[in-house]
This record gives structure tokens, C-alpha cells and sequence, in this order.
């Protein structure tokens, strides 16, 4: 059976860091262009709704709307859900494209020009193979989490005096088992992005051939993978932090009582010229990192692919 090494796998991520550090700036610079501008563009389209949601929660005493602020909210959440909705599918072309230079980097290391990024079939593909993701997980964990309320009331209803606690013996235990198999059928489909990568086809439940008895390899790749995700995570989080503090007093208007409801309630144009230094630099860190992550996340499962079919 062919098989694979969790731990090079795990770190392979990180192999692809060092031997191309120039590549993850390239993909750093991708993820400033194409999720932070348009983001960043949404405020000057949105902003004015977005404050307005946060003024009138802020200026809610308890009572019930009246028809105008209700028609308000409504105009407010419908252009931010349209916009959403576009953005979700325009952030998975740009994790297709990034996951692709990723992966290419892994499976194809010669076309490494231009940082390896790509717009092509494969691209295309894999973001195809995202949304389709994303879609039915939405849907299995919306059925699932149904079915377990639904067992949860009956359970409460019908159980006598220990009905609560039965109740909630009945609910953590579904939830446990349904977090159980997502998190196996997740791993049986790993490698579909890699597989719809490589053949330019999309693959998805192909995977769950590819990936018979490696279950155990998978989940310790996924395991391995989040700790150096939060250990990452927790290094960034204190150098910003430290940054911050020593540059505390450039936070000095949103200190006091009400500052803060008085900072945000001003004109987006007024916020970004306050607030630019910051979100330049924080922009320019966590794009850093989120291409570093994206590195680390998405090179195990090319190289657990590649491992598979050059030994099977």
C-alpha cells in the first residue's frame, strides 16, 4: 500500500517557505490585491450602511423599531449581503489561485516563474471544487444540526424527570459523533483539490478512493497542521500586540467613556484618514502571514498526493 510521512508532509509547508521566499511575497501581494483592495473598496460602498447598523444598535433602548428604522435595516443588510455573497465567491477564485500556486510549487516546482500564480483551467477548477465544498457542508451541517434538536426535544419531552439531563447527555453525545464523522469524511476528501489541481478535471469524492487507508496519516497531518497554525498564530499575535502598546498613544481618541462610539460615528473618509497608518501596516502583516499560512495549510495535502501516486 502506498503510503506517506506525516511528519514531511506536515512541514512541508514550510519547505516551500524557505526554498521560495520571494514566491510567498508574490502571494502576499496577490492576497493584498485581491481580497484586501476590494474590502477596502467596500467601505467607501457600504461604510455609510455598515455605521448606520452600528449607530442604531448602539442607540436601541430595548423598545420596538418603528417602520422607518425597520426599512433601514433592511436596505442596510440587503446591499451587505449582496455584496457578501460576491465576495465569498470572489475570496474562493483568489484562495483557488493562491492554493494553485501552492500546489504547483509542490507537484510542478520548475513553473516557478512569476510566483508560481496562475489564472488557468486548474484555477477555475479548484474554485469550482471550493464552492461546491463549502455548499454542501453548509447543507450536511444545517440536516445535521437539525436532526439533533429535533432528537434533543423529543428526548426532553418524553423523559420524565430526568428529561434535561438526559436531554443534554443525548445532544453533546450526537454532536460529538456528527464532529467525529465530518471531521473522517473531511479527511476521506482531502485530496480533491490536489486531484482536481493535477488531472485540470474537477475531483471530489475521486479522493475518497485515493485516500483508503490513510486515515490515520490524514488526521495526523490535520492534527500537526493545526498546532503550528495556533503557535503561529500566537507568535504574531504578540509581536502586534507589542507594536500596539508601544504606539498606544496614537489611540488616545478612542479612550473615555463614549470616545469609541464617537470615533466610529464618524464619515468613513474621516476614519481611513485617522486610521490609514494602521491598517496599512496591519493590511501589510496579515497578508504576510495569510500567505505563509496558506503555504503551511495547503503543501501537505499536494505532497501526500504526490506521495500516493508516485508510489501506487
Amino acid at each position: 500500500m502506498a503510503r506517506f510521512s506525516v511528519g514531511e508532509a506536515a512541514t512541508s509547508g514550510f519547505s516551500v517557505v524557505v526554498r521560495h521566499p520571494l514566491a510567498v511575497l508574490g502571494w502576499a501581494v496577490a492576497l493584498v490585491v485581491g481580497m484586501i483592495l476590494p474590502a477596502v473598496m467596500a467601505i467607501f460602498w457600504l461604510g455609510p450602511d455598515f455605521l448606520r447598523l452600528i449607530q442604531l444598535a448602539m442607540t436601541s433602548t430595548g423598545a420596538a423599531p418603528d417602520s422607518e428604522t425597520i426599512q433601514e435595516i433592511v436596505q442596510a443588510q440587503s446591499g451587505m449581503t449582496a455584496f457578501n455573497l460576491l465576495y465569498w465567491l470572489w475570496g474562493s477564485f483568489v484562495r483557488a489561485v493562491i492554493c494553485g500556486a501552492v500546489f504547483r510549487a509542490v507537484l510542478m516546482p520548475q513553473a516557478s516563474a512569476w510566483a508560481s500564480l496562475r489564472i488557468s483551467g486548474r484555477e477555475l477548477w479548484m474554485t469550482l471544487l471550493f464552492v461546491v465544498e463549502q455548499v454542501l457542508a453548509m447543507i450536511v451541517i444545517f440536516i445535521v444540526a437539525l436532526l439533533i434538536v429535533i432528537l434533543t426535544a423529543v428526548v426532553a419531552v418524553s423523559g420524565g424527570e430526568q428529561a434535561k439531563t438526559t436531554a443534554i447527555i443525548v445532544a453533546s453525545s450526537a454532536s460529538a459523533i456528527a464532529l467525529g464523522v465530518f471531521i473522517w469524511v473531511a479527511l476521506r476528501l482531502s485530496l480533491a483539490a490536489p486531484m482536481t489541481f493535477a488531472d485540470a478535471q474537477f475531483r471530489l469524492f475521486e479522493s475518497w478512493t485515493e485516500t483508503r487507508g490513510q486515515g490515520w496519516r490524514l488526521l495526523g497531518v490535520a492534527v500537526l497542521l493545526v498546532i503550528f497554525v495556533l503557535l503561529m498564530e500566537m507568535l504574531v499575535g504578540a509581536a502586534a500586540f507589542g507594536v500596539i502598546v508601544a504606539a498606544g498613544g496614537s489611540l488616545e481618541a478612542i479612550r473615555g467613556h463614549g470616545a469609541l462610539e464617537a470615533f466610529i460615528s464618524r464619515p468613513p473618509i474621516a476614519l481611513l484618514t485617522d486610521l490609514w497608518p494602521w491598517l496599512l501596516g496591519l493590511g501589510a502583516l496579515a497578508s504576510v502571514f495569510s500567505a505563509v499560512v496558506h503555504a503551511v495549510f495547503f503543501a501537505p495535502w499536494a505532497f501526500a498526493h504526490k506521495a500516493l501516486t508516485a508510489e501506487g
